[in-house]
């Protein structure tokens, strides 16, 4: 395992796990989907590294797991549920908006961190 991938990983995981558990409200399956997640960049390491930013292509990884996870436990009926029946983390707003919303607001994560640890170098103009 080359260091820098060590070193994403260590620096990294803890918060992944924060975010996934905040989406799946499943330590077990959390852990799943970050797991999996890093295998996934393991083999792909190399590739990550030439794309135009390592921390987004790991969180889209991050996200595809976390996705296929969700809708596993949908289709079993299971899953924490939100107000109206809704699934727990489940929203109207785009993509980014929304993981920056659990990040900064739910888990407390400072908002450059937040930015940063999805792949965005500075805040998205609006």
């Amino acid at each position: 395992m080359p260091v820098e991938f060590a070193a994403f990983c260590a620096l990294y995981r803890s918060r992944y796990l924060q975010y996934a558990l905040s989406r799946l409200a499943d330590q077990r399956t959390a852990d799943i989907a970050v797991r999996t997640a890093f295998a996934q960049l393991a083999e792909q390491w190399d590739q990550a590294l030439r794309s135009p930013h390592t921390n987004a292509y790991a969180w889209r990884l991050l996200n595809g797991h976390i996705s296929a996870l969700e809708e596993t436990a949908d289709e079993a009926g299971g899953g924490a549920t939100g107000p109206k029946g809704q699934r727990a983390g489940r929203s109207l707003l785009p993509d980014h908006t929304n993981e920056t919303r659990i990040l900064h607001h739910d888990l407390g994560i400072p908002f450059m961190e937040a930015t940063e640890m999805m792949g965005h170098a500075s805040p998205r103009p609006r």
